[in-house]
């Protein structure tokens, strides 16, 4: 196929797609959420232990990465498919080879393997998993819906789901790409037009549980969902009900959110957008802000440092986020993996024969 031909295609799938045809909504809980997962990196490093910073830090694990995944779901294709995945697994590997570096710089660094990726870069490894299934989940949609929510749920049950391969993760989060996948779409188009008093009371009805996760101490290995149920100290039984629960919370979060982003434009639209280079490099400028944000608030001054630590992490966050969504920084991040991708693909998908048509003159003779 030639250039010309393969643009063609792909600018008609992007017309039959109508999720293709960028959307503020879309981008913009894709900002909000980016910038959650900013703030959810900034507040364990501030070194407080207190009442409203863990509050915080609950409610933002308890959906963030659930809602994020959902996304990813709606904007999932099986077209290219090499092309994507070879996209992930360079990111993987550059990245994990950066913060490898960036932490022995600091004299922290971590135990360096290639089948237990470091910190943030488990994503990156789920999306390649979640990516293979796309295939199945558009064949058998319904299905793959039951299946996900069943194995996302029970996979605690597994001894071997841990955080090699980020299996743990990619099972218990898998439920929520693929519901992102079939029923996104129709579910963002179902809240578009919801009135305001339905936005309000349906985001206050969805913190009602986030709070209750709270006041009952939910440990922190429930929400992060990268160990088994014996790493998490509970009987299969009662983990798979706890499981349960969460991934109801979660979704009922994901709708909340739904139901609250506006279609407009603005700086959070620019951040979502540019997600993907916000949150690979976010992690270099927390590491950088560890120690000064650690001093700062290590004085004891009560409630007000308690106050004062959310309020700097979330300006901090919103801060990082904007500087490391440019368009020149994202064009870094983001292009250079994609063309070596594609050339990737293009030497492992075989090319289409040209077709020259018969010549009626040499049949002829």
């Amino acid at each position: 196929m030639s250039p010309l031909q393969l643009d063609l295609a792909r600018a008609a799938e992007e017309r039959s797609d109508p999720m293709r045809v960028r959307d503020s909504r879309l981008d913009i809980a894709k900002g909000v959420l980016i910038l959650l997962v900013v703030f959810g990196h900034l507040l364990p490093r501030i070194g407080l232990d207190d009442g409203l910073t863990n509050l915080a830090y609950t409610v933002i694990y308890a959906f963030h990465m659930p809602a994020f995944i959902f996304l990813a779901g709606i904007t999932a294709r099986s077209t290219r498919l090499i092309e994507r995945i070879a996209t992930f697994v360079i990111l993987l590997i550059a990245f994990q080879a950066l913060y490898y570096v960036a932490e022995r710089r600091i004299g922290d660094p971590f135990a360096w393997s290639w089948t237990d990726p470091h910190w943030i870069m488990w994503f990156l490894l789920a999306l390649i998993w979640w990516t293979l299934t796309v295939p199945f989940i558009e064949r058998f949609p319904r299905t793959l819906v039951a299946v996900s929510a069943v194995v996302g749920i029970c996979a605690g049950v597994l001894p071997f789901a841990g955080s090699e391969l980020s299996i743990s993760r990619s099972l218990v989060f898998w439920p929520f790409f693929v519901v992102g996948k079939v029923y996104g779409a129709k579910l963002f188009a179902l809240t578009a037009d919801l009135p305001l008093w339905t936005r309000v009371s349906g985001c206050a009805v969805a913190f009602l549980p986030l709070l209750a996760l709270f006041v009952a101490g939910t440990d922190a290995g429930w929400l992060y969902g990268s160990g088994n149920f014996d790493h998490l100290e509970v009987s299969d039984p009662r983990g798979i009900l706890i499981r349960a629960c969460l991934t109801l919370i979660a979704f009922l979060a994901i709708l909340a959110l739904l139901a609250a982003v506006p279609d407009m434009r603005g700086p959070l639209t620019v951040i979502g957008e540019r997600s993907l280079s916000v949150y690979l490099l976010h992690g270099f400028l927390i590491i950088a802000l560890t120690p000064a944000l650690a001093e700062f608030f290590s004085g004891g001054y009560g409630h007000a440092v308690q106050i004062g630590a959310v309020v700097i992490s979330g300006f901090a966050a919103g801060g990082i986020a904007f500087a490391l969504s440019s368009k020149p920084v994202h064009w870094i991040v983001s292009t250079p993996p994609k063309r070596a991708a594609a050339a990737i693909a293009s030497l492992l998908t075989p090319r289409e024969r040209a077709h020259t048509p018969p010549d009626p003159a040499r049949n002829a003779r």
